[in-house]
């Protein structure tokens, strides 16, 4: 790409505009991401820089669909942005993130013939992931009609490589279903749902029943989170199955993000929040008095399961490999027996695998070495928008993998 940055221009500032049937998915995510990359530059780079946000957009605009948007402009953007600042990282890191948020925003569906959902209660995930994207993008369309522009950005919790097999279904029969949305913060929210779950839930709910699962009404708001001001930021929509119990958990949930844009950034709070507390703990006799059974073998299912999507910021070593292998075949049952429960979880911890990832993180976000200085995590690392270097590979390697996993079949 030849980056000419010569010619200023006006950034064109999204404003709100009527609702127009003809304007597709494409043209609203071009138009946001034209806005938040002229404002990101206005925020941020001298004058004679700011330009560079529509040459950036017009370059990614004629880019193809599955293309690398951010290879069209890098050698652009590297060499005018990378000295600039931005929060923990560069300018050019905050740029290569709207682009790959772009990319998932314009990235279409694969045509081709899905699985069914369900079989015998295990979940083919392809298929599951591709009836929420239905779901989200039905109602986006919705929402633009009534005058809400946002984006849904979808997928599970966890990371399904700790549960499914080869033919793309679950290796056991599912208790819990949860799906993650990231939204815009302008998206509206209130304490008993608001737009997009008046707009999401009962088509949500139409799908499920045509794939065999019928839910019933009974759904309740749950679990808000508000920033310090007050303003709510995220909220569930959860029904609980008949049989739920503390120590079995079986519903089906719907979690809502305006703090976060991506279900990944979701994700990777929720796994910071845990990493911390586990490379913390020192008195790990008081954590095993203090926690019950079942929260104990939830921390090592939610360690394993979302350490998955860091796959792409660090890869396991041989030992942490073969102790995950067998993790996952003694969750088939054994690991409710608390001397197997504990048994893997002390060599999880021994393992130095929590130690790894921590540092690991820091490294990419910080470029520090293990040891080098004393980091403060939570004002550092856990920040909120979280460091763009960091989202990079976790949002780039999550699409692959979901990728592949749609493409398994039985």
């Amino acid at each position: 790409m030849i980056c000419r940055i010569d010619r200023p221009r006006r950034l064109p500032f999204a404003l709100p505009l009527p609702y127009n049937s003809r304007v597709t998915r494409r043209d609203r995510a071009f138009r946001h991401f034209r806005s938040t990359i002229g404002g990101l530059l206005q925020a941020a780079a001298p004058p004679y820089l700011r330009p560079l946000g529509d040459v950036v957009t017009d370059a990614a605009q004629g880019a193809s669909e599955r293309g690398d948007l951010w290879e069209q402009v890098r050698d652009c953007c590297e060499k005018e942005l990378r000295g600039v600042r931005c929060g923990s990282g560069t300018l050019a890191q905050a740029v290569e993130w709207e682009l790959v948020k772009l990319q998932a925003r314009i990235m279409p569906e694969p045509d081709t013939v899905w699985p069914p959902l369900f079989r015998d209660k295990h979940v083919h995930i392809g298929s599951l992931i591709h009836l929420w994207r239905g779901v989200a993008r039905e109602t986006e369309d919705r929402l633009a009609a009534q005058g809400t522009e946002t984006f849904l950005d979808i997928g599970p919790w966890g990371g399904f490589n700790f549960v499914v097999n080869p033919d793309g279904y679950t290796r056991m029969k599912f208790a819990r279903l949860t799906l993650g949305v990231g939204s815009l913060s302008t998206a509206p929210l209130e304490e008993h749902g608001g737009p997009f779950f008046d707009t999401f839930m009962p088509r949500y709910k139409e799908r499920l029943a045509e794939e065999g699962l019928v839910v019933p009404e009974e759904w309740q708001y749950k679990n808000p989170k508000r920033d310090a001001s007050g303003r709510l930021l995220e909220l569930s929509n959860i029904y609980y199955f008949p049989w739920h119990t503390y120590d079995n958990r079986s519903f089906v949930k719907v979690r809502l993000s305006r703090e976060f844009e991506t279900y990944e950034e979701i994700m990777v709070w929720d796994f910071l929040e845990l990493l911390a507390r586990l490379h913390y703990t020192s008195d790990w006799a008081a954590y095993k008095q203090e926690t019950k059974d079942v929260d104990v073998r939830f921390d090592l299912q939610d360690f394993l399961s979302l350490s998955h999507i860091m796959e792409g910021v660090y890869q396991r070593t041989d030992k942490e490999e073969r102790l995950l292998q067998e993790v996952k075949e003694a969750f088939r049952g054994p690991i409710r027996e608390r001397a197997v429960l504990y048994e893997y979880f002390d060599r999880a911890i021994k393992s130095k695998w929590v130690e790894n990832l921590f540092w690991a993180v820091i490294g990419v976000v910080l470029g520090i070495r293990k040891f080098e200085r004393t980091v403060h995590f939570a004002r550092e690392i856990q920040t909120s928008p979280l460091p763009p270097q960091l989202m990079i590979p976790v949002k780039r390697h999550v699409m692959a993998y979901h990728e592949r996993i749609g493409a398994l079949r039985p």
